[in-house]
């Protein structure tokens, strides 16, 4: 048996050293330090594992003071016991350009660490373990427990449009894959970016955020062997699979950022019947919540960033751009739909439950006791509930079968852009995103070994 704690995407921001940083976006940027702080002290006192696996994005955008911070917390969970592994990401040196070898693009004066730097600094928590290792992509492999292996793959590609795993490294992959099958050892995987959607509309807005050419390489890691891939990246908790047409399943167990609602810690039992996967949470962290509890301060930062995106959809648009980018969302896809999405705004902005029914002849699908509700505040909490792995809205809910009626009714005019990207029905869309039978925060996956 195998037991260990996961946490991504920390993103940490030291105030300390370079005071408040002005930032709104769905993580607690100026907390983030007191966050991981709380979060470490919890690990630390786990008498049950020693492993912590760190999925990337380490911190904020990869400023040379956050590192060093990052690197003394992390040594001195090593000096109580922990064993820690990490891989980095694009995050850690500062989204930048890649080149052919593996090196940050460009000049700089320091402030901000480069790629080429980076396995040296976080040398002690991984690498300087790996009994394999694939330089140019800082992947590597480490021996956990005798049977366990842990294939820690490093996705950034270019650092910029492609974040994926180039054919030199999953050659790589594939052979490290293929010597733990033939040593009779158990392999799993970690890697930043998610191999499958975290919901479905996810790549329909941010599809530079999956993993380069996800759909191929999904299906070539499990049909060579991979069962099992824990990610980060979406800031979201999920837990999906696929099957190949050979027969062969792959879960993504995706986790969302520890510094950002709700702030999760995985914990994972790994024996030869199931992978055992819970969910606890940071309750508490040193900082000044006026009064609140940690999960609605931190679930208040992420609605403070929902309700400027609705209110900007129809007053400020450039606003409106900038908030998006923190569902990392391109500028660029979206100012050609400059026009409509602030008219989109207008309308719902003021739209009530019983208006929605009245306007689309659904009234009879309209309780009562979500008539005066704005659709607007139903919005923001469909999206916490995606964001915290726990949609509860099925069809047979009040906000469920109106939302259902909404989509039948609109589905037959929506239908020419639905085909475009691949969704044949509007409601039973709709529903993937308000409802999933099981939470993403606990599951027991069947061992596939």
């Amino acid at each position: 048996m195998l037991k260990f704690y996961l946490v991504t995407d920390t993103h940490l921001w030291s105030v300390r050293r370079m005071g408040p940083s002005g930032h709104i976006d769905q993580t607690c940027t100026d907390e983030s330090e007191a966050i991981i702080d709380s979060a470490f002290d919890i690990l630390a006192a786990k008498e049950d594992s020693d492993i912590i696996l760190i999925a990337g994005d380490l911190t904020k955008s990869g400023e040379r003071p956050n590192h060093e911070e990052m690197v003394k917390k992390l040594y001195a969970l090593k000096e109580k016991g922990k064993k820690v592994y990490v891989i980095t990401a694009t995050h850690d040196y500062g989204l930048r350009g890649v080149d052919d070898d593996g090196n940050t693009i460009g000049d700089d004066d320091g402030s901000v660490v480069r790629r080429e730097e980076l396995r040296e600094m976080y040398k002690d928590f991984g690498f300087s373990e790996a009994i394999a290792e694939d330089k140019r992509s800082m992947s590597y492999v480490v021996q956990l427990a005798d049977g366990y292996r842990l294939l820690c793959l490093n996705d950034d590609g270019n650092g910029r449009s492609f974040c994926g795993y180039y054919a030199e490294t999953m050659k790589w992959i594939k052979e490290q894959l293929a010597k733990a099958k033939q040593d009779g050892q158990f392999i799993f995987a970690m890697t930043h970016h998610p191999v499958l959607p975290p919901f479905p509309a996810y790549p329909l807005v941010s599809q530079r955020d999956m993993l380069g050419e996800y759909e191929k390489t999904s299906a070539e890691l499990a049909d060579a062997g991979l069962r099992y891939i824990f990610t980060g990246h979406t800031h979201c908790q999920n837990i999906d699979s696929i099957v190949t047409p050979r027969g062969n399943r792959l879960y993504d167990i995706n986790t969302g950022a520890l510094c950002g609602y709700p702030a999760p810690i995985r914990s994972v039992v790994i024996d030869d019947k199931a992978v055992n996967i819970t969910t606890e949470h940071v309750e508490d962290f040193d900082w000044d919540k006026g009064g609140l509890d940690a999960a609605t301060f931190m679930k208040n930062r992420f609605n403070q960033l929902l309700v400027g995106i609705f209110d900007s959809m129809e007053k400020d648009f450039d606003d409106f751009c900038g908030y998006a980018g923190g569902f990392s969302v391109e500028r660029s896809s979206i100012e050609k739909f400059k026009m409509p999405i602030m008219k989109i705004g207008k309308f719902i902005n003021h739209l009530t439950f019983k208006k929605l029914g009245r306007m689309f002849f659904i009234s009879s699908s309209i309780d009562f006791s979500i008539e005066n509700v704005l659709v607007k505040d139903f919005l923001i909490e469909a999206i916490n509930n995606i964001w915290a792995g726990n949609e509860i809205y099925g069809r047979t809910t009040p906000y469920g079968k109106a939302m259902y009626a909404f989509g039948k009714r609109l589905n037959p005019v929506a239908k020419p852009f639905l085909k475009k990207i691949g969704v044949n029905d509007l409601a039973d869309f709709i529903m993937s995103l308000l409802y999933d039978e099981t939470p993403d925060t606990d599951a027991v996956l069947p061992f596939e070994g």
